[in-house]
């Protein structure tokens, strides 16, 4: 009981830090029309956030050589519950005033029903989450081993995450799940890792709520927003498969993290193509709005190495869709990618920093093998990837959820709104990443039905929200159009 309790607090400080990042953020975003805050996604967004800033922290302070200790632990959790508070009652002292409007009786009750959906799909999401400790490979043998020799070290700069002949399957992989694990550790004094699994559903809780909660704002079309909501949720290979948010593997993070990026990318193209006549480069809330996606691409690239090459494409799918659409801007884009580009780079240099000081094992060395010699060895299996790959995404849709096909019906039914630079924006990104995907298997040292074939089913889960996106994205603005007409 007392472990729960602990885990309950520690985790509303790791929010309550994210909450007052977030607001601060989001009312820069909303600072011309305050009508539009919408505190369902301070709410998610500060989820997402927080788990990201509490490992961050916890990074900058190791890598300086300073100790983790429980005392550590109890002041960022009071520091966190205090800001979240203090935050969340000024902000609800301001909307009140604000939120005169009241919707008709049935879309009330329609909404409710949707919350309702989602609140009973965060429960069971969480309870699965919780009934088993840590039992998988990657969970264990990657992430969990480091936060156990974190929290006992106590630093990160001790002799066993330098040692390679400590088992540990990759030395170099990120460490933000090892250290968020490592701060419920010293909050309850020893190592459960049942409880400190309680991020990965509070992460899909934060993606759901900022999916909402950035829907919300910028569209009127509240009953499809929680539609395409509840398919977001509902995605199989997100949940309830053992993989994804219930487990302790860093798809799911990586998942959240992404889509957030995309969603906050997708927001900025949008505004940027309905106004053609300012520079949003200038305001303060599309700088915010960049601001955002490249901290949680950063937060994707700390948590797995799949996030280097998701944000390597969504950055060529920025260049793609400027040199498409905004050529007579060019400064403007330029400085706009630059921003998203510099916040990333800000966030994760003490990270690569610290990881040259890391022993090799057994990774994959990508790069080092984009030699002509293995290009042209692993071209003998592009076939077999590609077939591979539309079974998985449309054969077997009854397993892994309906967004491919939904994507592909969505282009069908409205073609025109598919190349808008934001859609277009979305299309390009999912054709890189499986790009990406099929390239990593030509060029990798394993064969490639053991590459591709044991890991396409969990690096789809990473861009499935990107589909679901892209479907509201093509539907969410029809009835605008008619009622135009």
């Amino acid at each position: 009981m007392i472990d729960l309790l602990l885990i309950f607090l520690g985790t509303v400080g790791v929010w309550g830090i994210g909450i007052a990042l977030a607001d601060y953020l989001l009312s820069k975003v909303t600072a011309k029309s305050p009508a539009n805050f919408n505190i369902v996604e301070v709410l998610g967004l500060g989820l997402v956030l927080g788990f990201g800033a509490t490992a961050i922290f916890y990074f900058i302070w190791g890598i300086i050589g300073l100790r983790f200790t429980s005392t550590l632990a109890y002041v960022w959790a009071g520091i966190g519950i205090v800001a979240g508070a203090g935050t969340l009652c000024l902000r609800f002292r301001c909307l009140f005033p604000q939120n005169k409007n009241r919707s008709p009786a049935s879309r009330k009750q329609f909404n409710r029903l949707c919350l309702g959906i989602l609140m009973l799909l965060a429960a069971t999401t969480m309870l699965e989450a919780l009934m088993t400790p840590q039992r998988f490979w990657d969970e264990r043998a990657i992430f969990g081993l480091k936060a156990i020799v974190i929290y006992q070290d106590g630093t990160l700069l001790g002799d066993s995450l330098h040692d390679p002949d400590f088992v540990q399957y990759h030395p170099k992989y990120p460490l933000l799940i090892p250290l968020i694990e490592a701060h419920f550790y010293l909050l309850m004094g020893e190592v459960n890792d049942r409880w400190s699994k309680v991020m990965f559903p509070l992460l899909y809780v934060g993606m759901i709520l900022t999916f909402y909660g950035l829907f919300a704002r910028a569209t009127s079309q509240l009953p499809r927003t929680c539609l395409f909501t509840i398919m977001l949720a509902t995605v199989p290979a997100m949940v309830p498969w053992e993989y994804g948010f219930i487990s302790g593997q860093a798809d799911g993070p990586v998942a959240c993290f992404h889509l957030v990026a995309i969603l906050y990318l997708w927001s900025f193209l949008k505004s940027v193509s309905e106004n053609n006549s300012e520079r949003p480069v200038k305001q303060a809330g599309s700088i915010c709005t960049l601001i955002i996606a490249g901290m949680a691409t950063g937060l994707a690239i700390f948590t797995k190495d799949e996030g280097i090459a998701l944000f390597l494409v969504d950055l060529i799918a920025l260049l793609l869709v400027t040199l498409v659409y905004f050529r007579n801007r060019l400064v403007f884009a330029g400085a706009s990618i630059l921003q998203f580009t510099l916040t990333v780079a800000l966030l994760v240099a003490p990270w690569f920093y610290y990881r040259t000081q890391l022993p090799s094992t057994m990774e994959m060395t990508y790069f080092s093998r984009m030699q002509i010699s293995t290009s042209s060895e692993g071209i003998a299996s592009l076939q077999w990837a590609i077939q591979h790959l539309l079974q998985r995404m449309f054969i077997e849709a009854w397993e892994w959820g309906l967004q491919w096909w939904g994507l592909v019906a969505s282009c069908i039914a409205f073609p025109l709104q598919a190349i808008r630079p934001y859609q277009l924006f979305l299309l390009l990104d999912i054709l890189g990443a499986i790009t990406a995907l099929i390239l990593a298997g030509m060029i990798a040292p394993t064969p490639v039905e053991e590459h591709i074939g044991g890991s396409s089913h969990r690096f789809l889960i990473q861009i499935s929200g990107t589909a679901v996106l892209f479907i509201a994205g093509q539907w969410m603005e029809q009835p605008q159009k008619t009622n135009a007409s």
